[in-house]
């Protein structure tokens, strides 16, 4: 007597098979697809949110200038309005704080912020990390006369 051997897969199974595995690559394709639309637009807020505070510090009515660093405090001043301010990093946030007891906060969620100014350039040199993104400006300051 003699047995039938019925290993293979049928036509049917196959295609079932080959369905199965296209939706789940076009599932994962899909997934794939939409993090990378968020993270570039995050990436690109984070990059907006980098250039607003950087105008903040040279908008043209602060017209701030240079006065002294100590650690990683800068102090900037403003002789048309004869305000002393400080940048420095707190708390995971960069602020910029006036005579007045309050403060504007330039970013927030940094890591890292270094200030660096370069007497011989008259340019502040900033780095910072914020939401695990490196970014540098050099912004020109001149030297507060007297300083």
């Amino acid at each position: 007597m003699m047995r039938k051997n019925n290993h293979g897969f049928t036509l049917f199974e196959t295609l079932l098979t080959l369905l199965l595995t296209v939706m789940i690559l076009l599932t994962f394709s899909f997934a794939m697809n939409t993090s990378n639309k968020i993270n570039g637009g995050t990436k690109s807020q984070d990059f907006f949110k980098w250039q607003q505070a950087m105008d903040a510090l040279s908008y043209e009515s602060m017209r701030l200038k240079f006065v002294s660093q100590s650690g990683n405090v800068t102090k900037l001043y403003n002789e048309s309005t004869n305000k002393e301010y400080l940048l420095y990093l707190k708390d995971g946030v960069l602020k910029l704080t006036g005579d007045e007891s309050g403060y504007q906060p330039l970013l927030d969620d940094v890591s890292f912020f270094n200030a660096l100014y370069d007497k011989e350039e008259y340019t502040l040199k900033i780095r910072s990390k914020f939401h695990g993104r490196d970014y540098y400006s050099e912004l020109v300051l001149p030297i507060r006369k007297g300083e």
